[in-house]
């Protein structure tokens, strides 16, 4: 053997192994230098030829082909390599013999090259003569038709294609001489006589006196399977498939593109698909959008998913349609094809638009309903401060009583003055003053009340004990009057928060009433109402607490609501009122909980220096 030229390489890192001598001449390498090359060195195209893929992949165990060879200098020159695969139990092995490449004039070893290369190939391959016998098969025809090689060359044309029988062959023989080549489907029977659709390139070759039909044939079956699929699959899915070539020239639409848009195939194959997107068959409005789409589907590979646009039907409306499409590129980022569908939304645009109908519709309801809240709580926030005002009238009544009962004393003493002839200048001008403070007392009180009713609506800034304190004051008398003790825990301290000042009074006036007409219901004999203030580090807490006895557990969560009342001639508007002015006026909130002895309810306000900016 080393007197030929053959070579062992790795079958998985492709790297030489084993040279001869007679490899070592030819290359001009010596055996250092030729065991660190890849085989690729030598053998530049060996890993893109289909025979050598077949070797590795194990389909074959030796296979025959020309191949080119290149030496350590000089060009390359075309040799017939031999390739054998071994293996031990740890690689793989190919052996490569060498021979020279046959010389094209000799048309007896041309054929014999040409055999050795058909054998190794994965189609299958006929040599036949003009009367259809079979002179030569490969290996891949005696595998296909399940004959041996001494069995299929017994056969005639016939027998292994049953759409030829001898008239029409000799039909085709004489076609075939005169144009030289022709492309065929047709099919195929094996020796158990099942029938396969293949694809014939049938070429005529004169060797010598000898005259060929050497025909190359590929097994389409699974092809025809794919076709049917996706035959079957478009004729039960209500879209349009289509696909264009290259130049974007329409070269497919499925048949649903009649019972969609009610046009034909033909009126679209065949068309350029940029012109046909700028024609009057595409609604003006979305001509700029299908074009910038196919822009980007074909400089950058951008697919395109449901791009919705109009095209006029065959009736000559407008209709709704839905656009995918996606481009198909070569391994040299070329493109090659683009394929698409167009499925009708017609349903979905009239769904959509009535649902923005009835969207309209139900804004314009919202917005009626919200009127008439609005007006709704503005008679309420009117009732609930009238039922407020009434209050404080009572509580004037109660801050009056003192001062109208000294000034009746004032008056009766000076009326006693004058009928004991007693009232001289000095006692009727004392009488007087102390009378004038009397009524100047009695008038800051109703300067007090009105300002408690005041609508400002700006926050300020404010110390919260000095609000609680002013609150307090106007509620003394009643309190008094009711032997109700009110007491402020820690009146000094220097908590600041933004509140609205009136409504916080109002807010702070319903839970001190609250609290009050529960002891006075309740018959609580050392009623006692206690305002705490507790700072924390962003809020500060305003508890009022009673010792009335607590809520029922049932009626707690809800105190807040509208109208919620547990007394007979009340509206249930307070609570509700005091909850929405705290939480929506001065970004606080309202809570209530039974403690030992009654209810307490806290009001949660931020103090200023933790307040975002702004607010």
């Amino acid at each position: 053997m080393n007197r030929d030229e053959c070579y062992v390489f790795n079958a998985d890192s492709l790297h030489f192994c084993w040279v001869t001598e007679a490899a070592l001449q030819r290359l001009g390498y010596n055996r250092q230098e030729c065991l660190s090359l890849p085989v690729t060195e030598v053998f530049p195209r060996l890993q893109r030829h289909a025979c050598f893929q077949a070797l590795l992949a194990g389909e074959e165990t030796g296979v025959v082909f020309e191949a080119l060879q290149q030496p350590k200098q000089g060009a390359p020159s075309a040799v017939l390599l031999q390739l054998e695969y071994f293996s031990d139990r740890e690689n793989r092995y190919i052996l490569a013999k060498i021979g020279n490449a046959l010389p094209a004039s000799d048309p007896q070893q041309q054929l014999q090259l040409s055999q050795f290369v058909m054998d190794s190939v994965s189609i299958e391959v006929y040599w036949l003569d003009r009367d259809g016998y079979i002179r030569y098969a490969n290996r891949q025809a005696c595998r296909a038709l399940g004959y041996s090689q001494a069995e299929i060359l017994q056969l005639r044309i016939g027998d292994v294609d049953p759409l030829f029988p001898l008239p029409l062959w000799h039909k085709h023989w004489e076609e075939l001489k005169q144009q030289k080549l022709i492309y065929l489907e047709t099919q195929h029977r094996n020796s158990a006589g099942k029938r396969y659709p293949v694809t014939v390139m049938a070429n005529y070759v004169r060797l010598g006196e000898a005259e060929y039909n050497i025909a190359f044939a590929r097994d389409i079956s699974k092809a025809r399977r794919n076709e049917a699929r996706f035959k079957q699959l478009v004729s039960v899915v209500n879209v349009i498939i289509w696909s264009c070539n290259a130049d974007l020239v329409i070269d497919y639409m499925s048949p649903q593109v009649n019972d969609i848009v009610g046009l034909s195939p033909e009126d679209f194959i065949g068309r350029e698909l940029k012109s046909l997107a700028e024609s009057e068959r595409f609604h003006p409005g979305d001509r700029s959008v299908m074009l910038d789409a196919l822009d980007g589907l074909q400089s950058r590979g951008a697919a395109v998913t449901n791009l919705q646009h109009r095209i006029k039907n065959a009736d000559g409306n407008w209709q709704w349609m839905g656009l995918n499409m996606a481009a198909v590129f070569d391994d040299n980022g070329e493109l090659q094809q683009i394929v698409g569908s167009v499925h009708d939304i017609g349903l979905q645009k009239q769904e959509e638009n009535r649902l923005l109908s009835l969207n309209a519709e139900l804004d314009k309801r919202v917005r009626r309903e919200l009127e008439k809240n609005q007006k709704s709580n503005l008679l309420l926030q009117q009732q609930a401060k009238l039922v407020a005002m009434g209050e404080m009238i009572g509580n004037i009544a109660h801050q009056w009583r003192q001062p109208l009962n000294a000034l009746a004393v004032i008056m009766m003493n000076l009326d006693d003055a004058l009928a004991h002839g007693e009232a001289d200048k000095e006692i009727m001008h004392r009488g007087l003053t102390r009378s004038q403070e009397i009524l100047s007392g009695m008038s800051r009180t109703i300067d007090e009340f009105r300002g408690f009713f005041k609508n400002d609506k700006y926050l300020i800034e404010a110390v919260l004990a000095e609000s609680i304190n002013t609150c307090m004051g106007l509620l003394h008398a009643s309190m008094v009057y009711h032997r109700i003790k009110l007491e402020f825990a820690n009146a000094d301290c220097p908590a600041r928060v933004m509140i609205q000042v009136g409504e916080f009074s109002q807010v702070l006036l319903c839970l001190i009433n609250n609290a009050k007409e529960q002891i006075l219901a309740k018959h609580i004999t050392n009623g006692e109402i206690k305002i705490g203030i507790e700072p924390a580090e962003a809020w500060v807490a305003v508890h009022v607490s009673d010792n009335a006895g607590g809520i029922d557990e049932e009626n707690l969560p809800k105190i807040f609501d509208p109208y919620f009342t547990t007394k007979p001639d009340r509206t249930g508007l307070g609570l509700y009122f005091s909850n929405l002015s705290i939480r929506e006026t001065m970004n606080g909130r309202i809570e209530a909980k039974n403690r030992e002895q009654g209810a307490r309810f806290s009001v949660y306000l931020p103090q200023t220096a933790a307040r975002e900016p702004g607010l």
